[in-house]
């Protein structure tokens, strides 16, 4: 049997071997339960009356700064969410904002996630929302956001270890709280390692609180080690005693993050600037908004109004607010090879498809992907082996199964993404804008610019920008046409180009015009697509993208000619053809950059994103594409 291309089953983390006993869920693996019966009862008393945590809610909701500050929880031992979720509804009903990071070597399968979060949603309603956007069995980070920012989620999947040297160098506010809730050290011994509790060390500050289930006594001598005071808690009638402790200082003393410990929590903007109102702008803006942070949102094209007729007459000639494509489509064309690329257009997609759950501009009708150029039918089946074990997420599907889904004759199977979709994108960017802490200004925004972080969100114009000229990003032109026709697939289909319905009306696109074509020539590319069915010609669109010259997106911090930060600058742009996806993550990037936090994606990822790329390899080749330093 021939062996089809791309890495195998890499991009999998094994699930947990789940099992119950009446309403309680049960580890096979580890033969042990994940909590008590009365498990939200148990949260309260091993974790947050130990740590104080009420209180530590109650301080930040009160503070001078309480708009931007949050709690932030760091935890071994994801499980089943209940100690994710118990403390969520002590920040909620303290007013304050909660960032919680999970380290989890065994996921439960989103499926039976599901299952749990029905047992579970009627006291615990943020059960529902988070089994909505549950990360598939996907190796790596998963940020999630709910009760409409004002809680974060950050899960690891994969060894703690890991995750936690991952983070170690980026993270520079410091842990309030550590919940270590891994199955019993006899059980599970990797989770309860002496290096384990150093790393934590290292993102913790003076004052940092933890606790834990166990009362081994080779933890609380790792924990002490590591420079942790702790002390035992009766636990009877339950059990007969847990550990809670606090941070103190490093082993050594000094303090030093790399010994043990961060001296102070970064102090974060009031106030951001955003350079661009498409979608990397738009979400940029609206995640520093739900953050707490004043954003101010400069685009020339929005002096037009907001509220015109979401399907206008566009001619190419007449410019629209945040962007100007009617209709696009929530969809990665995902890889198999293990590389950068693939890493991100999987984790992009996912984030995207999970953080506009709550916005009303995409129907969620599917996607079907066709063979195409670069990515034949085998290509295709190496994808799903890679990704669809993962979840419902991806499919591989017949040429039946496809035409049932579509409603439409393609003439082979393909991939089935299940929660991609059809994006009102003009729209889209409006909502993510409606924000009361958004502020859009209908002009270019120009030098000299003051000490307000400004991120640069627009297109290859970032390079307009003195601190920018060097990024390695060019414009290229594409065209839409819409069309009407007797009867509409009921999802968008793509592969050599794509076809989505929006409205009344068929998209059909999208050229790929590094010059210019001439308009007819790309509508009768377009066409090409709709083989012999007879259409009505309606209109055009017509656009620019900004593409880097190794086509990856490029999101982070500016560096000057030295590599060193330009103070206060940022950038989200080249994200191609792969704006609905990409954008959204890289908006994840700069504002996690912003706020003193790690961004939701590997270390190795986020070099691969940055702007330094370019610096880095000007220094040994000079400058190219037009780039000046």
């Amino acid at each position: 049997m021939a062996t089809r291309p791309g890495p195998s089953q890499s991009a999998l983390i094994p699930a947990a071997e789940l099992a119950w006993r009446g309403d309680q869920p049960y580890s096979s693996r580890f033969d042990d339960i994940y909590h008590a019966a009365d498990g939200p009862e148990e949260v309260g008393r091993v974790f947050l009356g130990p740590t104080d945590f009420p209180d530590i809610c109650r301080r930040r909701a009160t503070s001078e700064k309480a708009a931007t500050q949050r709690v932030l929880v760091g935890e071994l031992g994801f499980g089943s969410g209940l100690n994710f979720m118990v403390a969520a509804g002590e920040c909620l009903r303290a007013g304050c904002r909660l960032h919680f990071i999970s380290f989890e070597a065994a996921p439960i399968r989103p499926a039976e996630f599901q299952l749990l979060a029905g047992k579970r949603g009627g006291r615990h309603p943020l059960y529902r929302e988070l089994a909505s956007q549950y990360p598939p069995l996907i190796r790596g980070w998963h940020r999630r956001s709910l009760a409409e920012g004002r809680i974060v989620l950050s899960t690891f999947w994969g060894y703690a270890a890991a995750g936690l040297a991952d983070i170690v160098e980026r993270q520079q506010n410091p842990v309030d709280v550590w919940f270590l809730d891994g199955f019993a050290p006899d059980r599970n011994p990797g989770m309860w390692a002496p290096e384990l509790f150093l790393q934590m060390a290292a993102l913790s500050t003076r004052g940092t609180r933890v606790a834990t289930f166990t009362a081994a006594g080779k933890v609380r001598r790792g924990l002490e080690a590591a420079g942790f005071q702790m002390q035992r808690v009766d636990q009877r009638p339950h059990k007969r005693e847990s550990l809670s402790g606090i941070f103190a200082d490093s082993p050594s003393g000094k303090g030093e993050k790399q010994a043990g410990g961060l001296k102070s929590q970064l102090s974060i903007p009031s106030q951001v600037r955003v350079a661009g109102a498409g979608l990397a702008g738009a979400s940029a803006a609206r995640q520093l908004a739900e953050a707490g942070i004043a954003v101010q949102v400069y685009d020339a094209a929005a002096r037009e109004t907001p509220g015109a007729p979401e399907h206008a007459q566009i001619d190419g000639s007449k410019p629209r607010p945040g962007s100007r494509l009617d209709a696009t489509v929530l969809h990665a064309r995902l890889l198999a090879d293990g590389s950068p690329a693939a890493t991100l257009r999987c984790h992009s997609f996912l984030f995207a498809a999970a953080f506009l759950a709550r916005f009303p501009n995409i129907r969620r009708s599917g996607v079907l992907q066709l063979p195409g150029p670069g990515q034949g039918i085998d290509r295709l089946e190496a994808i799903a082996d890679a990704y669809q074990a993962s979840g419902s997420w991806l499919q591989m599907v017949d040429r039946a199964k496809a035409r049932d889904l579509t409603r439409w004759p393609v003439e082979s199977g393909g991939l089935w993404f299940g929660n991609g979709g059809v994006v009102d994108t003009p729209a889209l960017c409006r909502s993510l804008l409606d924000h009361p802490r958004i502020e859009v200004i209908p002009e270019h925004i120009h030098p000299p610019l003051d000490a307000t972080p400004l991120i640069l969100a627009c297109a290859a114009e970032c390079r307009s920008f003195a601190s920018a000229g060097y990024l390695e990003i060019a414009a290229v032109q594409g065209q839409l046409d819409l069309v009407a026709l007797p009867e509409l697939p009921s999802a968008p289909i793509v592969g050599n180009g794509y076809l989505a319905p929006a409205g009344a009306l068929l998209v059909a696109g999208a050229t790929y015009e590094y010059q210019p074509w001439d308009p007819e020539r790309a509508t009768e590319q377009n066409m090409h697509q709709l083989g012999q069915r007879p259409f009505q010609w309606r209109r055009r669109i017509r656009g620019t993208r900004a593409v880097s010259s190794d086509r990856l997106p490029v999101a982070g911090r500016l560096y000057d000619i030295d590599q060193a930060p330009v103070s206060g600058q940022l950038v989200s742009t080249g994200h191609g053809s792969m704006g609905n996806v990409t954008s959204h993550y890289a908006g994840a990037v700069v504002s996690a950059q912003l706020l003193g936090d790690f961004p939701p994606l590997t270390t190795t990822l986020e070099a691969a994103l940055s702007p330094l790329r370019f610096r880095q390899r000007q220094a040994r080749r000079g400058y190219r594409h037009g780039t000046r330093a």
